[in-house]
């Protein structure tokens, strides 16, 4: 499953990616503009073709794409004939529309995937209740299945199954899955710089309901087990008991389209959340890079680790999920593009705010027009940002092949 979810994970961005562009395009010459080149990617030409005025084609660096409009801005020389065409003649709101539509269409792509996943598959839902979807087997310290010599899992050897649902531990009542996995692990021993316990695991008394029969089993947690990467053994505290899957239901045309309206927006949310939390994460990309323990869940994530977990997300998931992944991805795309900094979109935009804003005040005033802002005033900032932004990508890359991401995450 990890080529397949790599592969639709590059098609799905590339394929966002030609979108956003058009975008731009289609309401650029809705304007009367002039598009004069639409690629994917950027450096030397690989490939294009011609039609019209506009020359289409894929570029050496695949790291986005971009659509030239005569006249966007004042840094190269505009040909006479084309003045009249030139993108700063529009008016402010086809300008505004135009150079905002890359975002608008990142946000279009999301709420269709979050309106198609339950009108096709139906609403994601998962029972927390603390009823137990799956008991782990055995205890391995290598990947494969299960043998006699391998010894039973806590969980397999008290006797919990499938299905069984925990009601109290230790005699404290539970009412879901989180206050389950609280009880189990509370006051047990603290793990040390090694990920070992710095003590020996005490038994916990679990309290579970099978079949309308009220059961209770002791459980003393083990030390160890293998993990999700076959190469590495996770330690620490493992009792052996998953929640059940997340699971697929219908409840109803209205609820579905409603349920995709606010997954749009709980992912608008989480996008703008983290966006402020990428410059407290970075000190934690650093030690991702030169540490051997597992990577902080809560830090970022750049291309080649979301194209990693795409396989994990689609075999956890299914397809659903992943489109789920692909709509938060560009979810976070369309609001990062708004920023106003040079030279994202939202940089564009807050400069044809401004002036529109000055030309105003200026002409209240009954004074000439000030004209366009001087760019090139503007290149230090421009460049700045770059340079961070390079930066961060190169961590994030760093960080995703040393010490990538295993889902769950």
């Amino acid at each position: 499953m990890g080529p397949l979810g790599i592969i639709l994970f590059i098609l799905a961005i590339v394929g966002s990616i030609m979108l956003h562009e058009a975008g731009h395009m289609v309401c650029a010459r809705k304007a009367g503009g002039k598009v004069t080149e639409f690629f994917v990617g950027f450096g030397p030409r690989l490939w294009s073709f011609r039609r019209g005025e506009t020359e289409y084609g894929v570029k050496a660096v695949p790291a986005g794409g971009y659509v030239k409009i005569i006249g966007m801005t004042d840094l190269e020389p505009i040909d006479p004939e084309d003045e009249p065409r030139a993108f700063y003649r529009k008016p402010l709101g086809w300008r505004l529309l135009t150079l905002s539509a890359g975002s608008i269409t990142h946000f279009l792509i999301a709420l269709t995937l979050l309106l198609l996943v339950p009108l096709t598959w139906g609403v994601k839902s998962q029972d927390l209740s603390g009823t137990v979807g799956a008991v782990t087997q055995c205890l391995r310290t290598t990947a494969g299945e299960c043998t006699a010599a391998d010894a039973p899992s806590p969980a397999k050897a008290a006797g919990l199954r499938d299905g069984d649902k925990i009601v109290a531990v230790d005699g404290v009542a539970v009412g879901g899955w989180q206050d389950v996995v609280d009880q189990l692990h509370k006051n047990q021993p603290s793990l040390g710089s090694n990920s070992q316990p710095t003590g020996a695991p005490r038994p916990v008394q679990v309290t579970y309901v099978r079949d309308g029969q009220r059961q209770t089993t002791s459980i003393t947690p083990a030390v160890g087990n293998v993990s999700v990467d076959p190469a590495k053994v996770q330690l620490g505290l493992m009792i052996g008991i998953q929640a059940p899957r997340l699971a697929y239901t219908h409840p109803g045309f209205l609820n579905e389209v409603g349920n995709g309206f606010t997954t749009f927006g709980s992912f608008a949310k989480g996008s703008v959340t983290g966006l402020i939390d990428i410059p407290a994460s970075i000190p934690k990309l650093f030690q991702a890079t030169t540490s051997d323990k597992p990577r902080d869940t809560s830090s970022p994530v750049g291309p080649i680790g979301m194209a990693s977990l795409s396989g994990g997300v689609i075999e956890n998931e299914g397809y659903g999920g992943f489109l789920y992944f692909v709509a938060s991805i560009n979810m976070f795309i369309g609001i990062f593009n708004l920023l106003p900094l040079l030279p994202l979109d939202g940089g564009h935009i807050a400069i044809a705010l401004y002036e529109a804003g000055r030309r105003k005040v200026a002409k209240l005033a009954g004074r000439p027009d000030p004209g366009r802002v001087d760019l090139n005033k503007l290149m230090p900032a421009a460049f700045t940002f770059l340079v961070l932004f390079v930066g961060l990508s190169l961590l994030l890359m760093a960080a995703d092949i040393t010490n990538p991401l295993k889902f769950p995450s």
